[in-house]
């Protein structure tokens, strides 16, 4: 991530203003005031018509500053490379169940894809209705079909690589959409 030289150098006046704000409150005195019904303030300056008690504070917590690390350059030898991706081990539509039946008047289906490992960040998921792509390749693991007719239909997914290789196919699971009637 990179941050630009003025937002570095707002950010370390704020730092400063704030830790001389800190500081100048750290060595200023409180005194506790008792009033004659009993309250009891708390302030910064020492009443004269009163008598106050001038209260001990605990030491201010310091916490230490953290001083980002150096940037490396890009072409570095020291740049730690990401694990190669050995593959999915498992990869299965789980939703909807195979041979499930839906209702005419649902509008919509969820397909969703069980992967292990997770789907990678610069992997895409294609879905599949009776074997035409359904939409352009997804960046998630589920997606709603909608529109499907009555009848019986086969659901399938693939998952892609950033180049459009396939990785791994999930077996196709089967809908059934049922027709509307009226018994009499």
């Amino acid at each position: 991530m990179k941050t630009s030289v003025p937002t570095l150098l707002v950010t370390l006046c704020v730092a400063i203003t704030m830790s001389l704000t800190l500081l100048s409150l750290a060595s200023a005195a409180v005194y506790k005031v008792t009033d004659d019904q009993g309250n009891i303030t708390y302030t910064d300056t020492a009443p004269a018509e009163a008598a106050a008690d001038k209260v001990q504070l605990p030491p201010v917590n310091k916490i230490p500053t953290l001083t980002p690390a150096a940037a490396t350059p890009p072409d570095s030898t020291d740049t730690e490379l990401s694990p190669a991706f050995n593959g999915y081990s498992f990869a299965a539509l789980v939703s909807p169940v195979n041979d499930s039946l839906v209702h005419f008047d649902q509008s919509q289906v969820l397909a969703q894809l069980a992967l292990t490992p997770e789907l990678g960040v610069d992997h895409l998921v294609q879905f599949y209705v009776d074997g035409s792509t359904y939409g352009p390749p997804v960046a998630a693991s589920s997606l709603s079909i909608a529109g499907l007719e009555r009848g019986t239909h086969h659901i399938s997914a693939r998952v892609l690589s950033s180049q459009g290789a396939v990785l791994v196919i999930a077996k196709p699971v089967t809908v059934h959409v049922q027709r509307h009637f009226k018994r009499n």
